[in-house]
């Protein structure tokens, strides 16, 4: 089976070394898009402030094959 990488970009890179195999690249892009939303919820972002939550899937030839992207943002409405 194909190695497919997840490097996350959210104001640092997380460079994933290890990568994950999968069937093909729809596979690779489906847990791309699922993991982007537990990330978000892991990291967190400050209050007021847009966070962005990139993954890009390389091949394990390092070819680029899907980039996806979460921007985050919470305000609080109480005073």
């Amino acid at each position: 089976m194909p190695r497919y990488f997840f490097d996350i970009y959210d104001g640092h890179t997380e460079r994933d070394d290890v990568g994950t195999e999968f069937a093909g690249p729809r596979e690779a892009v489906l847990h791309a898009k699922r993991i982007l939303p537990e990330i978000a919820i892991h990291e967190g972002w400050a209050d007021g402030h847009c966070q962005a939550f990139t993954v890009l899937v390389t091949d394990d030839e390092d070819h680029p094959v899907y980039s996806a992207a979460l921007c985050c943002i919470g305000t609080w409405l109480l005073r």
